[in-house]
């Protein structure tokens, strides 16, 4: 099995190739598929399940299907009942509904749109097109369908007529020859039986949309201010630009525009003291060199259009039929866990050597926040979070770090409730002396006044400048402050640590109800061990230790930037006040 299981940063992934005679029936050569888990154990588990399904797999995609064939008659019936289903009748309204300018610009891939309209997240399009073909015949009640050549005849007709239907409607719109005779039975137009569309205004349901998603409606989790924050200048953003429109008369063709339009935008619209969107807008279009909006944000932007209109689907205001922010395209924004690369040797150096970080105060969250996570693997926030007098505490002996829900806050999952020792290097070097200056001064926060809450977080204004920093000495963009975090893990899974152990002080989860028990359990000396076994690539012992006296850092003060005006001058070269020559 382990020909099969494939390890990348700190996660696993099951990849096995797909057997030269069934590709093209399959569509793709290779399945490759992440476990979402760090633990081997657990990897290993999945990826023999999916060993085995994928076996099941390439064995019904072997069999012939002569024992129930199919004629094109049955195959053309079939796909013309399921066009003719509810779900796919909303689908081909786009099309009807689309402006001659969108169904221009994307007529070419809205067969592969309308598929995929109804696929889950991060479906492939073949995986996708055999779904459909295979509901098309279960829905004529073609059982017994397996996954031979019938399905892949099926799949093939079904895109045939989607293409078809594209064309016919380009053929409508601009009066062309049709670019291909059609052989199948047009579907027949959708006549709306519905309620007439809804003519409020988009604006009118802002306010209470954005109270249910920082309270959690609908039993989804409550959203943190910070997303709340990019959700609703997102929405104020497509009402500057779109205008404050009705949400009835919001259409896949209007998404495809605002979709344009945010490609169009600068990179620092949104960043500091920027113009409304539409002189943003005007500004690059005068100025062609600007740098635009990443396809990454311009998908983000779209999350947070989906958002309010999942919530206008909730609340009976629109039909659930009306997504029109979904389906599109976004080339190059699928994540990938291999994102992050750990700091290197070569990193740290540039770092800890840096004239930004040695000027640094002892007592400085800059200072400090590098050289914790570093040896401790805890993410930015939980540290940021650490109450001197409360957070700080010895348990069997052991100086340690105790991250636990809090009011206002909890940890990002139910294993990230832990306790981690503090690592004897941070002792060495003067952490608790520190801790102890910030006890005596009564600070809420280990980086208190320094670090303040913002949105919802406090570790956001130094997470900027720590990025800006990072940047400036020249360390590579996969390499971020998190990237501590991966540095830790790389180290202990070096070692012969269990990884049961290694995810009690991650704060990953240990592999369903039991692991977690079991990880509960864990002494407090062994998770000392799994600490003190952690060694960064770079000898720190040149940075010395810290001062017990230096002050806190205050906290930063924005100051706004004043306009500066040239003075008036009269003609004897005096300056005039209040009044102009």
């Amino acid at each position: 099995m382990s020909n099969f299981l494939r390890r990348e940063a700190d996660s696993f992934f099951f990849r096995r190739r797909v057997p030269a005679s069934l590709q093209a029936r399959l569509g793709q050569s290779e399945i490759y598929r992440s476990l979402k888990t760090t633990v081997r154990r657990t990897a290993r588990a999945r990826a023999a399940q999916l060993f085995i399904g994928t076996e099941k797999l390439f064995g019904m995609l072997e069999i012939e299907d002569d024992e129930f064939p199919l004629t094109d008659d049955d195959i053309r019936v079939a796909i013309r009942m399921w066009l003719d289903t509810p779900p796919w009748k909303n689908r081909l309204r786009i099309v009807d509904e689309m402006s001659p300018g969108g169904l221009r610009a994307y007529h070419e891939t809205l067969p592969e749109t309308l598929v995929m309209m109804g696929a889950e997240e991060n479906a492939r399009y073949a995986i996708a097109l055999s779904e459909e073909a295979h509901w098309a015949l279960e829905h004529s009640e073609y059982h017994d369908i397996r996954s031979g050549e019938r399905l892949r005849r099926t799949a093939a007709a079904l895109q045939d007529q989607l293409r078809k239907y594209v064309d016919r409607r380009m053929d409508d719109v601009f009066g062309q020859e049709p670019t291909a005779t059609a052989t199948l039975q047009p579907v027949a137009a959708f006549a709306p039986s519905g309620p007439p569309a809804n003519m409020t205004k988009l604006s009118t349901f802002i306010k209470a949309w954005q109270q249910d998603i920082i309270a959690g409606y609908n039993h989804n989790r409550a959203l943190g201010d910070e997303t709340t924050d990019q959700y609703l200048k997102t929405v104020e953003m497509f009402v500057a630009l779109m205008g404050d429109l009705p949400i009835g008369k919001v259409t896949f063709d209007t998404a495809a525009e605002f979709r344009e339009l945010v490609l169009q935008m600068p990179a620092a619209h949104g960043k500091g003291g920027t113009a409304s969107p539409k002189k943003e807008l005007a500004r690059a279009k005068a100025d062609q060199k600007l740098p635009r909006v990443s396809m990454k944000t311009a998908k983000r932007h779209f999350s947070g259009m989906n958002s309010i209109w999942k919530w206008l689907v909730y609340k009976k205001h629109i039909p659930t039929t009306a997504q029109p922010f979904s389906g599109h395209s976004f080339p190059g924004t699928k994540s990938s866990k291999t994102a992050r690369d750990d700091w290197s040797r070569e990193d740290l150096q540039r770092l800890f050597t840096a004239r930004e970080y040695r000027d640094a105060s002892d007592s400085s969250a800059l200072h400090w926040l590098p050289l914790i996570s570093l040896h401790s693997g805890m993410r930015l926030e939980e540290i940021c979070r650490l109450r001197p007098a409360i957070d700080i505490l010895v348990k069997d002996g052991v100086t340690c770090f105790n991250i636990a829900k809090r009011d206002g806050w909890d940890p990002k999952t139910e294993a990230g409730t832990r306790i981690i020792p503090v690592h004897s290097w941070l002792t060495r070097h003067g952490f608790m002396n520190f801790v102890t200056q910030q006890r005596a001064r009564g600070a809420e926060h280990l980086f208190s006044p320094e670090l303040t809450l913002h949105k919802g977080k406090i570790s956001s204004g130094f997470s900027r400048e720590f990025s800006k920093l990072k940047i400036d000495l020249g360390v590579g963009s996969k390499t971020a402050f998190h990237s501590f975090r991966h540095s830790f893990r790389t180290v202990l899974a070096s070692t012969d640590l269990k990884d049961a152990h290694i995810d009690a002080v991650m704060g990953h989860e240990g592999g369903g109800g039991q692991g977690r028990v079991y990880i509960k359990g864990i002494t407090t000396a062994k998770l000392r061990e799994v600490v003190e076994a952690f060694q960064p690539s770079l000898e720190l012992d040149f940075l010395g230790g810290a001062s017990v006296n230096a002050p806190p850092p205050p906290p930063k003060v924005t100051v706004k930037k004043r306009k500066l005006t040239p003075p008036v001058l009269d003609a004897n070269g005096k300056v005039v006040r209040g009044r102009k020559v």
